[in-house]
């Protein structure tokens, strides 16, 4: 049983229960700086206290000079349970219903969060397969699991370089077929047109290499960076690359030092009082479905291997000092020509929907009885876009 063996006085448990009921559940892990437990609780007392947490504070009860147990130290399963048994208490699992389909972050899952396996991953929500690597559709991905065995998949400071699903021998491991850009392999595309974050869990033995370790941890929200083909013995393989969000997520060679250390997995830095920009991406989808990948203001329509290709323009601005509202009338289909000249004040729209360059007539811009475009929001790029370049809005 390792350190836990050491834990062998009741008044330590009896202690952390009183403290974890005087403070509340949020208080006590945040001031121990403990993970909230997904499934298992111990239950004290009419209380249910998260498992780990309980058994590491009060192992600091009884070693105050050495302070609470790294969870590291120990694992959530069985050898949770029975170190709660020889204190007469049950380990108690908590089956809820898995939370729908979604992107972003998932309540009460920060990044750190430790599960015991794949089911309890998918049961918390953060990765809705237990057995593919790619959670996600044709027209976006919510997650993506590493796990060993793939010795294409590289982690370099804050960059995951991930290679897609399929073409792979089950028993070898070798790929013996092309890989296909459908399912969850194209929307991790999706994902990198439209900037929309995939979560990313990890088996811990990709990080440590030990094959031991066999826990799974969620490292928060990246953003796929680039993607493109490649060649795997002889086939051709998807190859796409991460990057770590910051303050939604842990960088990667981070986690494996401490976790090879045997210390605690340090949540990313984030102030609870912060102002958060939540983009809501399927209005950057429903603009491109309005004018089917068609620029507005030039009428260019962009195909790829994947398929037409556009950009979803906010015109006020997200955020301070802007404060542009991510909806339908705040946005535009572009094309990335446009878009960067928009972004960067050479473009603007008049309200008689007369597109200027540089202050002058360039065309019109196409707004279709749908869209209930704000021309409010292009008066306002228009004013701030000819005052941050100097000239006068009108000018010729």
């Amino acid at each position: 049983m390792g350190a836990l063996s050491e834990l062998t006085d009741p008044s330590a448990i009896a202690n952390t229960a009183d403290e974890f009921k005087v403070l509340g559940r949020d208080a006590f892990l945040a001031k121990h700086g403990q993970q909230p437990s997904v499934r298992y609780f111990a239950a004290v007392n009419g209380m249910l206290i998260d498992s780990k947490p309980l058994l590491a504070v009060a192992y600091g009860y009884q070693h105050p000079a050495r302070g609470p147990l790294s969870s590291r130290l120990f694992s959530g399963g069985e050898e949770t349970r029975k170190a709660l048994k020889r204190f007469g208490i049950e380990l108690t699992s908590i089956a809820s219903e898995p939370p729908a389909r979604m992107y972003g972050e998932i309540p009460d899952c920060p990044p750190g969060t430790a599960f015991r396996d794949r089911r309890e991953a998918f049961e918390a929500g953060v990765h809705r397969t237990t057995q593919a690597g790619i959670a996600g559709q044709a027209g976006g991905t919510q997650s993506i699991c590493l796990s060993d065995g793939y010795s294409d998949d590289e982690i370099q400071g804050d960059l995951i370089t991930y290679t897609g699903f399929g073409g792979r021998d089950a028993n070898t491991g070798r790929h013996i077929a092309d890989q296909r850009l459908e399912k969850g392999n194209l929307g991790l595309v999706e994902n990198y047109k439209l900037g929309r974050p995939v979560r990313v869990l990890v088996k811990e033995s990709v990080l440590t290499a030990r094959k031991a370790n066999t826990e799974y941890i969620y490292l928060g929200l990246f953003t796929v960076t680039t993607w493109g083909w490649g060649k795997r013995d002889g086939w051709k393989v998807l190859i796409y690359q991460l990057r770590a969000v910051a303050g939604e997520s842990l960088i990667p060679d981070e986690v494996a030092t401490a976790l090879t250390r045997g210390e605690d997995v340090t949540p990313p830095r984030r102030s609870a009082h912060a102002n958060r920009i939540i983009r809501n991406y399927d209005v950057a989808a429903s603009v491109k479905r309005l004018y089917d990948n068609t620029c507005q203001m030039c009428g260019t329509r962009l195909i790829t291997a994947v398929g037409p290709y556009s950009e979803g323009a906010h015109i006020r601005p997200l955020g301070i000092p802007h404060n542009g509202p991510d909806t339908l009338e705040n946005i535009l289909c572009l094309c990335p020509n446009c878009h960067v000249l928009f972004d960067g004040h050479a473009l603007t729209v008049r309200q008689d929907s007369t597109v200027m360059n540089l202050g002058r007539p360039t065309g019109k811009l196409r707004v279709v009885e749908a869209h209930g475009l704000n021309y409010d929001h292009l008066a306002y790029q228009e004013q701030f876009s000819t005052a941050s370049s100097g000239r006068a809005a009108g000018s010729q």
